[in-house]
């Protein structure tokens, strides 16, 4: 396996996390990884894909796709689809806010 690091020029934007889900925007560029950092203070939750998204904050009830965790200090790397420019949406729980901040490259 040929593993490419990931960038260090990539297109990276801040977005805010509230209680209320954030409107769904583009992601800062095209590519096949995403890092996503959270500055925190709380941790938040996103929902990454084509059109418009709807984050959701996890349930104990039902499993869906629209509510991926990403810590309060974490930095994580996902694969993401690199055939268009993809969406955002981020939520954090009920009076939480967070700082996300989304780079868009290629690599691992």
């Amino acid at each position: 396996m040929n593993i490419q690091p990931f960038g260090a020029q990539n297109n990276t934007k801040a977005y805010a996390g509230t209680d209320t889900v954030g409107a769904s925007t583009a992601l800062p560029g095209q590519g096949s990884v995403g890092r996503f950092v959270n500055e925190g203070p709380d941790n938040c939750y996103i929902s990454v894909g084509i059109g418009t998204q709807v984050a959701t904050v996890p349930s104990t009830s039902t499993a869906v796709a629209t509510c991926t965790p990403v810590e309060a200090g974490e930095d994580i790397v996902l694969s993401i689809p690199s055939n268009a420019i993809q969406n955002i949406s981020v939520i954090c729980r009920s009076g939480k806010t967070a700082t996300l901040l989304v780079s868009i490259g290629e690599g691992m």
